[in-house]
């Protein structure tokens, strides 16, 4: 059956990409290393060279990384590629003097974009960013300095958006069981009502966990009334819950908030922990490590970070099933844009046109 869904997910690629002939362009691509990557990349290397593969370090599929051993692939972080001497000389090892292509997926090159063009100029053709904390990372340079595609906002990424809140829930359940713990009768507060957010609540709902919403943006809040949940006030939101999902990507918990807990409280991220959290030594809490997750105690609270404050559903491998494989081909199409060349120095996204053929062709392959 992996075979079967390997081999459709490599021909629905290759129908996507059959007019396009391969140039001679070099691609940098930060991904997660998941089960659904290998298609995914080998695809990739039909269109462009595949120069360098910089894996998101809390997201490494140890097979997965076995697995791609004729890629170049290179272990960093975002803070590294922060430093503008660090990402050229890096960039410059695996692009030499050829065009390139950067695929994002978190804003890792957000902060040396503008270093980067000036220094490589025509070489760097432009960026795909896949997420939506990354489209705000790339959003906060003040004079895009090279065509930008933005795939967080695209129709094709709701089904991900959707799978990625089950996801959550599914693992967020499988984790309380370990704890000998159930969704059902728990009091859950959702803070941040956005696309994956309120699909949380929904599913929480739906397993009779007991939901209530808090988003700093009023206008979600009223959304969320409308959709049945209690809303909380900015003042009351931590008081009285047994779960907290951060759905946010913007710090949404800090080690003063955490003070404001009682009893014991796990806490569910669907993003990374230096994205979701601002957290230092936590000082006024004892730590110690229970499995994959920091606990935390103090005389009024036991809180877990589930994870240490990372993605919960990258645990269980993050799955999404064949829907994935839609955002992945409009990030292919993507790319080809950039190679055709577009001199557009803003964000841009791919035509509803070709977003409607991708639709498609996945329903002629997967349904």
């Amino acid at each position: 059956k992996r075979l079967i869904k390997m081999n459709k997910s490599i021909s629905f690629f290759k129908e996507i990409t059959k007019n396009f002939r391969k140039e001679k362009v070099k691609l940098i691509l930060v991904t997660h290393l998941l089960i659904d990557r290998p298609e995914f990349i080998e695809s990739l290397s039909k269109i462009i060279d595949v120069a360098l593969i910089i894996p998101n370090p809390k997201t490494i599929n140890q097979q997965i990384l076995n697995k791609l051993g004729r890629y170049n692939v290179v272990n960093t972080t975002r803070e590294k590629l922060g430093q503008e001497d660090y990402s050229i000389q890096l960039i410059k090892k695996y692009v030499g003097k050829e065009k390139f292509v950067i695929s994002d997926i978190g804003g890792y090159f957000a902060e040396t974009l503008y270093r980067l063009k000036e220094h490589f100029g025509e070489q760097l053709l432009g960026v795909i960013e896949d997420t939506e904390n990354g489209f705000k990372r790339y959003s906060k340079i003040k004079k895009i300095p090279c065509p930008i595609y933005s795939v967080a906002r695209s129709p094709l990424k709701l089904t991900e958006d959707t799978l990625v809140a089950y996801s959550t829930v599914y693992s967020a359940e499988r984790i309380l069981r370990d704890y000998n713990e159930v969704l059902l009768g728990k009091k859950s507060l959702v803070i941040g009502f956005g696309k994956i957010g309120s699909r949380i609540a929904k599913d929480l709902s739906r397993k009779q966990s007991i939901v209530k919403v808090w988003d700093a943006d009023p206008i979600k809040l009223v959304y969320a009334l409308s959709e049945g949940f209690e809303i909380c006030t900015k003042n009351n939101y931590l008081k009285d819950v047994d779960l907290i999902f951060a759905v946010t990507g913007n710090k949404c918990l800090d080690e003063k908030k955490l003070n404001r807990l009682k009893g014991k409280v796990y806490v569910f991220s669907i993003t990374s922990s230096d994205d979701e959290f601002n957290f230092n030594n936590f000082s006024s809490f004892n730590k110690k490590l229970l499995n994959s997750d920091l606990v935390l105690t103090n005389r009024i609270s036991e809180i877990h970070l589930i994870n240490r404050g990372n993605a919960v559903n990258f645990l269980h491998n993050a799955v999404v099933g064949d829907f994935i494989r839609l955002v992945q081909a409009e990030i292919l199409l993507d790319i080809i844009e950039l190679i055709k060349g577009r001199d557009s120095k803003d964000f841009l996204e791919l035509s509803e046109e070709k977003r409607k053929y991708i639709s498609k062709m996945w329903l002629k392959y997967f349904s």
